[in-house]
């Protein structure tokens, strides 16, 4: 081999970086001091006895994205076919020990002075600790995108366990537990589905409870992680309850277990268990911590979830006791209502909007309004209207009345507490109206013809003795709509429904009922509507009814 005298081969055995030399029939002969002690022979010669496939067969070898590799795939050897060669990166699981390896090996030709081959040299750049600092990087970073992406906890738990796996380990196992320590099986992530399949068998012979003595159940006692490198056969046949169980549990074939408590602030939810087996690896104890960090991120997103499931009990609880189911029965009206509040299942922000009918001494009066504010806070102030207006028409039943008794029990509350209302006194064919800050009704008659009433006083809740006029109106089988302005503030493509959308829906309904004026609107608003749902839509449709005769 020209140029390559002792002095060159002196010079590699000093090389921090593993140099190899291979000959065209893919014999390694020669191998530096660093290239030996990374693949754990003591002597060239030692490493000479073996054949090439017999070394590579040493080693579980993928490459970065898990694609088996096999002799043929090195670029030495490529080099020696002929064929071209740029640097590979790849994964090498040591069969015996377990250990991880990333490599990355870049390869050239040795030719003569006539330009034939004679060898391929190979530099291996150890690059282990950048490639498992980067994936446990990468395995935080997408859990932490994953935890957050749903509300759900079992479809939360689901995505995080397909983080793990591959990438930490062959299994994830989620078991989460009640107060009497029974466990929910909530996920069994591994990438082949007849390997699941077996752990479905096993769990079948599972009970819901933990065993008293087992890892499982102490880890849940005392809150500390347990870490089994390597899995003997003695272990398996004493957690197996029974022959049938202890051959389902060798067939895994695992090599290595890491259990880890699932805790938040006062308890522990669950255990998350990862698993190795086919992969080879043997966890440890830098495995164990990021294990520890991704069971401590799934613990908060799942009482996140179950305090946000509470929630959205209480404010669907609270927003269903806003409102009467359906309408009371007026005399000589007929009367439909419509509301829809904003936000979806997975909102606990509870509207402002309401309607109420009440009778008093001087005939019905219906009361529709809008809050200020969503939440606890305008759920309270709602309640306080439907009420409050029940209890003030029993001193004075007139409608402007009625908004100033509202107006005091506003300013007594202690900071900004604003509302619109529109109260409407029902009498025959009589309707005295008077508005806080509300958008008017509005009145179309037989002829499509549309007018709207009446003009507006003061917000309630703004100042401390305002006045609002009141309108009496006759209608005669006109139909009346009071709506809140989720109505026409509903937002499209390029424009908001706006009143004069609604005036022209009202003049084509003009001789609808009040149903099905309503279905109507809805079925407008939800059309004309360009995303979600942003603010509560209320609205009362009223109509004198027809008289006998």
């Amino acid at each position: 081999m020209r140029g390559g005298g002792p002095g060159f081969l002196e010079l590699l055995e000093i090389l921090d970086e593993a140099v190899t030399i291979r000959a065209p029939d893919d014999t390694i002969i020669y191998a530096n001091k660093a290239a030996r002690q990374d693949m754990g022979y003591d002597s060239l010669e030692d490493l000479r006895a073996r054949s090439p496939r017999a070394l590579m067969d040493d080693y579980l070898v993928t490459d970065e994205h898990g694609r088996t590799l096999h002799l043929e795939d090195l670029p030495s050897v490529k080099l020696l076919r002929g064929e071209p060669a740029e640097p590979l990166l790849l994964r090498a699981v040591d069969r015996a020990t377990g250990e991880v390896r990333w490599r990355l090996l870049k390869a050239g030709v040795l030719r003569d002075v006539d330009g034939e081959m004679l060898a391929a040299v190979t530099v291996i750049e150890n690059v282990t600790a950048v490639k498992m600092a980067e994936l446990r990087t990468r395995v935080l970073a997408e859990s932490g995108q994953l935890l957050v992406s749903s509300l759900d906890y079992q479809q939360t738990l689901r995505n995080v366990a397909q983080v793990a796996v591959p990438a930490l380990a062959d299994w994830c196992i989620v078991d989460l537990v009640d107060d009497n320590l029974r466990r929910e099986n909530v996920v069994t992530a591994h990438r082949d589905p007849q390997r699941r399949a077996l752990a479905a068998r096993l769990r079948e012979r599972a009970t819901t409870d933990f065993d008293p003595g087992g890892a499982l159940r102490r880890v849940l006692r005392t809150g500390t992680s347990e870490l089994y490198p390597s899995i003997s056969d003695a272990q398996l046949q004493q957690v197996a309850a029974d022959e049938p169980q202890l051959q389902l549990l060798r067939e895994l074939h695992m090599r290595s277990v890491a259990i880890v408590p699932m805790r938040v602030p006062g308890r522990i939810l669950g255990v998350m268990t990862l698993v190795t087996a086919e992969s080879l690896r043997r966890l440890d104890g830098e495995d164990l911590a990021l294990a520890e960090q991704l069971a401590g991120r799934a613990a908060a997103a799942v009482e996140n979830a179950r305090l946000h499931t509470a929630l959205l009990d209480v404010a669907a609880t609270l927003q269903r006791s806003l409102l009467p189911d359906e309408p009371p029965e007026v005399p000589g009206w007929e009367i439909a209502a419509l509301y829809r509040p904003a936000g979806s299942e997975t909102s606990v922000d509870v509207g402002g909007d309401f309607y109420e009918l009440f009778d008093t001494d001087e005939g019905w009066c219906a009361l529709i309004g809008d809050v200020a504010g969503k939440g606890i806070r305008a759920a309270a102030m709602t309640s306080l209207m439907r009420h409050g207006a029940r209890f003030a028409s029993r001193a004075e039943p007139q409608p402007s009345a009625i908004l100033g008794r509202l107006n005091e029990f506003l300013r007594q509350r202690p900071g900004d507490a604003l509302c619109t209302v529109l109260c409407a006194q029902l009498a025959g064919n009589r309707v005295v109206l008077s508005s806080a800050g509300h958008p008017p009704a509005m009145i179309v008659s037989a002829n499509g013809e549309v007018r709207e009433a009446p003009a507006s006083g003061p917000l309630l809740g703004a100042f401390a003795d305002p006045q609002w006029p009141e309108q009496q109106l006759s209608v005669d089988r006109e139909l009346i709509l009071l709506y809140t302005d989720g109505v026409t503030e509903t937002a499209g493509s390029s424009e908001r429904f706006g009143v004069a959308r609604l005036r022209g829906l009202m003049s084509a309904h003009a001789n609808a009922t009040p149903q099905e004026l309503l279905a109507a609107v809805d079925t407008a608003v939800r059309e004309f509507s360009a995303g979600p749902q942003r603010d509560d839509i209320a609205a009362l449709a009223l109509r004198p009814a027809r008289t006998a005769g």
